[in-house]
């Protein structure tokens, strides 16, 4: 079986913070609920990810601050981000 659970990812791109943890502690009752099936059948879980958008919402500048426009305005980041790896 071949699952994909973007809640977080997907949702962190509006930039709701609200909403993003509504949608990660989804995946992740989606994730328990699977686990648990798999102990009871013996099977196995892989995980694979490209990139995410719920840790990551506000730009950053080089210092690894938040970065802010003229009116210190913190800056969204809604497009994808990168894994760290």
């Amino acid at each position: 079986m071949c699952l994909n659970i973007p809640n977080g990812g997907m949702v962190g791109h509006t930039v709701d913070v609200e909403a993003t943890v509504v949608a990660c502690k989804a995946a992740k009752e989606a994730i328990k609920m699977i686990f648990d099936v798999l102990d009871q059948v013996g099977g196995i879980f892989v995980v694979t990810v490209d990139h995410g958008n719920a840790e990551d919402m506000v730009k950053m500048n080089k210092k690894g601050e938040h970065d802010v426009d003229k009116e210190g305005n913190v800056q969204i980041l809604t497009s994808h981000t990168l894994p760290v790896s």
